[in-house]
């Protein structure tokens, strides 16, 4: 008995692929389609034992001499056809790659559901493999090629609350959407977004709807709203007065966590110009000032400052999606590399603030490595640490943050700095501008507000 040998195989022997999260879909119209013409490929199969000594955490799925490979939905139609037998082929060289075996069998049928494949894709990653080569492995499906963006984006859907992921499962939540609503780390938010979208808002509304909602100045004891700041930022102590509205801030963008400066001598960071305030420890920071409305048919600028954060809270998540994903030991990233640190030589200087976000990229993607929590300390030991690899995802990152804190923080028209790095996220993130603000900038929209 020998691995591509043929057999035929009492339906009884053979039991479901534990790993195979497909949707029994169809299964009458193929029986139907199997009577007619006969079964056109076999089934293929892995022994039990074989398959439990690669996969003892799977043994309470295990209830049959023999775990089908591939084939379920074709011998559920044997089963509904009533046959006693169905071909199969003994596949035991396969159980090491049983995981993405299945997963390609169902994305080129394109039969998975979004959540289905994120779940695919996320057990893949469990495995150790990484976005790239899950993307090279998987390759071309029915619904086309997979990039490791793709597969960066579907395994980051899992984080969202189980409210949303039901919506996306039942498909009453485009995809597009439901990515939007990753920008924000808190569920309620989540769930807020959600009901606007499902209200008829579109997403990149909704989004902005949120932020101008955690933007509203909160009431003081005497009735008097929050004194008017730009941004404000927390000492560590909650009775500590603010910064005002002059002072530098670094912020966090659309409920980003901020990395903590452990109450370094100055107190203060350089200043991101976002309208978002941010705790550097464990105070509650003041809220920004409301702005008044505009009755004008023109977009307000409150709108745009809107816009300005959504576009923000995007490009920081495709920022952060290079730092999960990039290998800077590949010739081919080297050219990337080179761009974003020129770029970063080539704007104003932002090492503390560019240091605090890089090291929350890292922190998030489980990229860090080191243990140290403060910004200053973790470049400080990177340093000291001679791992090259390291060196060079640490400076990578720091550049990247340097160039989108400038971008950020640029209040006026953008200049070449700006628009280019833009251009770099959509080149190497597929990042792609939504918000009317940030397409004006880019040159998208004529005066006019229209393509």
């Amino acid at each position: 008995m020998r691995s591509g040998d043929r057999f035929e195989l009492p339906l009884t022997s053979l039991c479901p692929n534990p790993f195979n999260k497909r949707q029994m879909k169809g299964i009458p119209e193929l029986a139907a389609t199997i009577q007619e013409v006969g079964l056109l490929q076999d089934i293929a199969h892995i022994r039990a034992d074989v398959w439990l000594k690669q996969y003892p955490e799977t043994r309470d799925k295990i209830t049959a001499d023999n775990v089908i490979l591939f084939g379920e939905h074709r011998w559920r139609a044997f089963q509904l056809l009533e046959r006693p037998t169905i071909p199969s082929v003994l596949r035991d060289d396969k159980v090491q790659e049983a995981r993405l075996i299945t997963l390609i069998e169902n994305l080129r049928r394109a039969q998975l559901s979004v959540m289905e494949e994120a779940e695919h894709y996320q057990a893949l990653r469990e495995e150790g493999l990484s976005y790239e080569q899950i993307a090279e492995k998987v390759g071309e499906t029915a619904e086309g090629s997979i990039s490791k963006g793709t597969v960066w984006k579907r395994v980051q859907l899992l984080k969202l609350d189980p409210a949303v992921l039901e919506q996306l499962h039942k498909g009453k939540l485009a995809i597009s959407s439901a990515e939007k609503l990753l920008t924000f780390t808190d569920p309620a938010d989540q769930r807020d977004a959600l009901a606007l979208i499902q209200d008829g808002v579109l997403a990149a509304a909704a989004q902005a709807q949120i932020l101008a909602r955690k933007k509203e100045p909160k009431e003081q004891a005497g009735g008097l709203p929050a004194q008017p700041s730009a941004a404000a930022v927390s000492s560590g102590n909650a009775d500590a007065p603010a910064q005002p509205s002059g002072s530098a801030a670094s912020t966090a963008t659309k409920g980003e966590l901020a990395v903590s400066n452990e109450n370094d001598a100055s107190g203060q960071a350089a200043a991101t110009g976002s309208p978002a305030a941010v705790s550097n420890g464990n105070g509650n920071p003041v809220p920004p000032r409301q702005r008044q409305k505009n009755d004008d048919s023109k977009p307000t600028a409150d709108q745009y400052e809107q816009d300005r954060a959504t576009a923000a809270a995007d490009r920081d998540a495709a920022c952060q999606h290079l730092v999960e994903t990039v290998d800077l030991t590949k010739p081919e990233t080297h050219e990337m590399l080179i761009r974003v640190l020129t770029a970063a030589a080539l704007a104003p200087p932002q090492q503390g603030p560019a240091q605090q976000r890089a090291l929350a990229w890292l922190r998030r993607v489980g990229r860090q490595q080191l243990e140290e929590s403060r910004a200053g300390a973790y470049y400080s030991a990177v340093l000291e640490s001679g791992d090259e690899d390291l060196l060079r995802l640490a400076a990578f990152a720091s550049a990247l943050a340097t160039c989108e804190l400038r971008t950020s923080s640029r209040r006026q028209s953008w200049g070449p700095i700006e628009s280019g790095h833009v251009r770099f996220l959509q080149h190497y993130a597929k990042y792609v501008p939504e918000t009317e603000w940030e397409k004006k900038e880019m040159g998208l929209l004529t005066t006019g507000g229209s393509r």
